[in-house]
């Protein structure tokens, strides 16, 4: 879903996180390049996905975790950021079976290409997804001030929230591989994944 403006100040924390810290953006490069290692090594499936440090987002002592008890905008255990995933999709596929998390709320951020995230709606079921079209800061067609500060309506157009237990999959354009950084509210040994075996 498109981000409301509740959830922007968090969303313009990790933002300028991803896309201004040297340190995070090295991090992030070296992962995308082994997930891009991985893909080339296999044609199915065509995805590729790994696990960050969450202390990558610390910044002055003060994690986003923690930021949840003083801000009221990070307050709810949905709205808490414990665990960062990379996620390399091969350009012009698909995952080939939606998934939801159960006890987590997904907030995705297109970190290199372009791509759509086609999601249902919360208690609804895993055929009748809408897509909604992501893109990368600096990509063509996306509107580039600055990236660390991007601005609200640009945040919205680089950012999709999954609520938690809501299906969704991604969908990559031809033009290259789709790399996004997700953030979850549940933690690596809590999150509840689902893949969907209806067919």
């Amino acid at each position: 879903m498109k981000p409301d403006q509740e959830s922007l100040p968090l969303l313009q924390r990790l933002h300028e996180r991803v896309f201004a810290d040297p340190e995070v953006r090295a991090v992030l490069d070296a992962g995308f390049a082994q997930l891009a290692l991985e893909l080339e090594s296999r044609l199915e499936p065509p995805h590729a996905t790994c696990t960050v440090p969450i202390a990558l987002f610390t910044g002055a002592g003060q994690d986003l975790m923690a930021a949840a008890s003083e801000d009221p905008v990070t307050g709810g255990r949905h709205d808490q950021v414990r665990l960062c995933r990379l996620f390399l999709l091969r350009r012009g596929a698909r995952m080939a079976v939606p998934e939801r998390h159960l006890n987590s709320v997904q907030r995705l951020v297109s970190y290199r290409g372009n791509g759509r995230i086609c999601q249902g709606v919360p208690g609804g079921g895993s055929m009748e997804l809408r897509a909604r079209a992501i893109c990368s800061p600096g990509a063509k067609g996306s509107v580039r001030n600055d990236v660390a500060r991007a601005a609200s309506s640009g945040l919205a157009r680089h950012w999709d929230i999954v609520p938690a237990g809501v299906w969704h999959y991604p969908e990559a354009d031809g033009g290259e591989d789709w790399a996004t950084v997700t953030f979850h509210s549940a933690a690596e040994g809590e999150i509840v994944d689902e893949l969907c075996n209806e067919g």
